[in-house]
């Protein structure tokens, strides 16, 4: 079966970098690239995301503090991979579940 892995890293605000991966069964094969324009519509500026409200670990390593952090995580790629699956959803699953702009509010 093939699976996707889902690129992302936090990026504090020392501009520090945090990555991680999430890896999801993949039984339609969507192509990386299929799935990259699929999430592309659902980010913040086709980049952002709130870790928690998409139900992936968050990479934030220090205390958060509101006054100088952020929730906002990057999103890098998907890739092929071999790795072992680390999320129990589908890839498809994951993506028509997923919110454009959970926790974005525009000022």
């Amino acid at each position: 079966m093939n699976k996707l892995q889902f690129n992302y890293l936090y990026r504090d605000s020392g501009n520090y970098k945090q990555y991680g991966y999430v890896v999801f069964a993949n039984p339609e094969n969507l192509h990386p690239e299929e799935a990259t324009a699929m999430i592309r519509e659902k980010l913040i500026s086709e980049e952002f995301f709130v870790a928690e409200e998409w139900d992936v670990p968050s990479l934030r390593k220090d205390p958060y503090d509101p006054e100088i952090d952020h929730g906002w995580h990057e999103f890098e790629e998907f890739k092929w991979t071999k790795e072992e699956v680390t999320d129990n959803r589908l890839i498809s699953d994951f993506l028509n579940g997923i919110k454009k702009g959970a926790g974005y509010k525009k000022v």
